[in-house]
């Protein structure tokens, strides 16, 4: 066999170096290493320290804005109690001018009352009187009331001189507009039923001597726009009977 060819099988050689032991050298790197990671972390920290420091006001600053903030507050302040104040003014004013409105509508009926009355009077002075016992109508008012309910209130009353009672029916129609047309509907038929006391009649009975309240809560129905009422009152005296007829406009609703 030729020794040239022949070829060793085993593990494989590989080149070592001698280097010499030296722990100074080695705990001197480590310790460099460690310094310049300390280096790094305390310029990190004054830099972050630095820039917050440049945030920060200075005590001149700081006081200005104080003295705004105390400033703005105060006005703040002000503009409230401004604020209350015009509200609360406001508020007497509406509630003022809501009592001047009724009181007005008041004295507008009764206004209106004391013309009828007036126009009474005249027809009794007359000799061809076919009311001799003045029966009139006095004040007469429609206020709101929860679920648009309303309170019908009418007075009729004898403006005659005398003790003689009077004594008949009174038949109340309202009259307005529905869906583009006139319509009467009488007042029994838009009253409120209650449990506790008897539905009221087409013809209304009367029985006073000096005058007699119609007070009574009703429904208007959907779309309809009431404009005014038709009265007529009819005496049961057999002797003189007497009948009067009238119409009185709608009032605003109080």
């Amino acid at each position: 066999m030729n020794p040239a060819k022949t070829k060793v099988k085993g593990s494989p050689v590989y080149r070592m170096k001698v280097v010499p032991h030296r722990p100074l050298k080695n705990a001197f790197m480590t310790l460099a290493l460690l310094a310049l990671i300390g280096a790094a972390l305390i310029a990190t920290y004054f830099y972050a320290l630095n820039q917050a420091s440049r945030e920060r006001l200075s005590p001149q600053e700081a006081e200005e804005l104080r003295a705004q903030l105390e400033k703005l507050t105060q006005e703040a302040s002000e503009s409230k109690r401004e604020l209350a104040k015009f509200q609360l003014s406001a508020e007497v004013d509406r509630q003022a001018g809501e009592e001047l409105r009724k009181r007005v509508m008041v004295l507008r009926d009764e206004k209106a009352a004391l013309q009828r009355d007036v126009e009474v009077y005249r027809i009794l002075t007359s000799k061809k009187s076919t009311n001799p016992m003045g029966i009139s109508f006095g004040i007469f008012s429609v206020s709101a009331l929860a679920d648009s309910k309303k309170q019908f209130k009418l007075v009729v009353q004898k403006l005659a001189e005398g003790d003689d009672d009077f004594s008949g029916q009174l038949r109340v129609f309202v009259v307005g507009q529905k869906d583009g047309s006139e319509t009467k509907i009488s007042l029994h038929e838009l009253t409120v039923s209650k449990i506790d006391a008897e539905p009221m009649a087409e013809d209304i009975p009367l029985n006073f001597k000096f005058f007699q309240n119609i007070d009574t809560e009703i429904v208007l129905p959907d779309g309809f726009v009431p404009a005014r009422v038709e009265l007529a009152v009819k005496s049961s005296s057999r002797r003189n009977p007497v009948t009067v007829e009238s119409e009185l406009e709608w009032p605003e609703i109080k």
